[in-house]
């Protein structure tokens, strides 16, 4: 009985801390901060961005069309002459873009990052012309105007403003814009090699990926800055099973596509694969529960506690729980006879793997391939990168961004974030220790759901504050 008191004991002085800590985890954010818009400005950004969205800058693999991509850098010569007259463009082979502004110091410089080309759009599908950049009720709509349009013109256009002002950077300024991120092409990679050629090794470097993002995360009532701080790796894998073949009149036991379906069966109802929480992401949840109702800021506000518990139990309840803590996998394709009538002699399925820094590719081919060995199911690598490094969140280049952030926007919660795509700034992290992901950008969950699809739009606010943003950072930028 002794025993059953002081573990009861136990269990209510651990309520009474959980409970306490809870009452006293405070959201420091300053919500009533109303910053003053210049309208004129406002529409000015608008119509310059319009410009940007009318030049259809699609990239294909098989077909490349640069006459788009030459078109809209004739008009950014047009929108932004003082960046023309004073920085050294550099065009990189396939149409991607670099810009170099001398400031007073070539050491440690700054590198803003934002892609020209877009996706295609289905245009009978779109309220307006997704290329037609319709501005309506304080919105601009059109196909690149999040993705990444908006970014491109705000820094070129702080730039622009800066320079007229006679402002000269501390340190040197890089704007780099490759044409072919969406096609996970080579520009950005061939511009790190020409920087690579000439020594530049940016302090920082700030490319797409996260952004001021409204209802994150559950119940959280404030917008949340997520900076990305790691990009998951990426591979696709094979997994094929043979056999002798035959006509599916006398089907035998075991067929290729039944030890395929087995083994998907497998992988999916008992996740193989590793699941850990690892710093960056506890810091995710710590800092957005600031902002949570009572309930869910007593679990995610409380880590040393319950991070085992929302370990377990975040895969299970949600994917992007499942994301966040483990490498993913999804079946995608498969293929068996080619005929209706015919046992398969080979059939295949294909999966992509997005790999967490917790299981790289190796790993997690490993685990894979002796689960399929039990299938009869061989395994082949497609192709594959890992997971980028992950940047110190206790470095000068993350802590100076972060206060960038909060200096602009004293309204929002900022915290690391997980990239679950794939963006241009892994190839940065050849040259830079501290490449992130993060776009100065006001966003819904649904802005978010039209980044790729129907009716992609932006709120032109979103876009003076973007502007500001850059304008503010380059300014404030100095790296010893």
């Amino acid at each position: 009985m002794e025993y059953l008191y002081a573990f009861l004991g136990i269990i209510a002085v651990l309520v009474i801390v959980v409970v306490l800590r809870t009452l006293f985890i405070r959201d420091l954010s300053s919500s009533d901060v109303q910053l003053e818009v210049d309208e004129d400005e406002k529409m000015a950004y608008a119509n310059g961005l319009q410009r940007l969205i009318r030049h259809k800058t699609i990239a294909f693999k098989d077909k490349p069309n640069l006459h788009p991509f030459t078109a809209m850098q004739a008009d950014m010569e047009s929108l932004f002459p003082r960046v023309h007259e004073i920085m050294t463009k550099t065009l990189i082979p396939g149409g991607s873009l670099l810009f170099h502004w001398k400031g007073k110091s070539p050491e440690k410089p700054l590198l803003l990052m934002a892609h020209q080309d877009v996706v295609p759009a289905q245009a009978e599908m779109w309220k307006y012309d997704p290329f037609s950049g319709t501005i309506e009720n304080d919105e601009i709509f059109g196909r690149g105007t999040f993705d990444t349009k908006c970014t491109l013109f705000a820094f070129f256009q702080a730039c622009e403003e800066l320079i007229s002002s006679g402002f000269i950077p501390e340190n040197d300024i890089y704007l780099a814009s490759s044409s072919d991120e969406e096609i996970s092409g080579s520009g950005a990679e061939r511009t790190v090699d020409y920087l690579e050629a000439k020594g530049v090794k940016p302090a920082l470097v700030l490319d797409e990926g996260g952004a001021i993002v409204q209802n994150a995360l559950p119940s959280v009532n404030r917008h949340l800055a997520l900076i990305g701080v790691i990009e998951k790796g990426y591979v696709n894998l094979k997994f094929t099973a043979k056999s002798s073949g035959g006509h599916s009149s006398t089907p035998p036991k075991h067929t290729p596509i039944a030890r395929l379906a087995a083994f998907v069966n497998h992988v999916e109802k008992r996740f193989p694969l590793k699941t850990q929480m690892i710093d960056e992401v506890r810091d995710m949840f710590l800092s957005a529960s600031r902002s949570m109702r009572f309930g869910y800021r007593m679990l995610f506000g409380n880590m040393w506690l319950f991070k085992g518990l929302l370990t377990r139990l975040l895969p299970i309840m949600n994917p992007y729980g499942r994301a966040l803590l483990s490498t993913t996998i999804a079946f995608t394709m498969m293929k068996g006879s080619d005929a209706e009538n015919v046992i398969p002699s080979e059939a295949y399925v294909l999966a992509n793997l997005r790999t967490h820094p917790i299981q790289g590719i190796e790993d997690s081919v490993r685990v894979l391939s002796k689960i399929a060995r039990k299938y009869q199911v061989e395994c082949e690598i497609l192709e594959g990168r890992e997971a980028t490094p992950i940047v110190n969140t206790k470095g000068d280049s993350y802590r100076f961004l972060e206060q960038q952030i909060r200096k602009n926007f004293p309204d929002v919660l900022v915290s690391p974030y997980v990239i679950l795509g794939g963006t241009d700034a892994r190839f940065y992290t050849r040259i830079s220790d501290s490449a992130l992901r993060f776009s100065p950008i006001r966003v819904t969950n649904n802005d978010l759901k039209k980044m790729h699809g129907i009716d992609e739009s932006l709120k032109l606010n979103a876009l003076w504050e973007a502007v500001r943003f850059y304008r503010s950072m380059m300014t404030d930028y100095h790296m010893e």
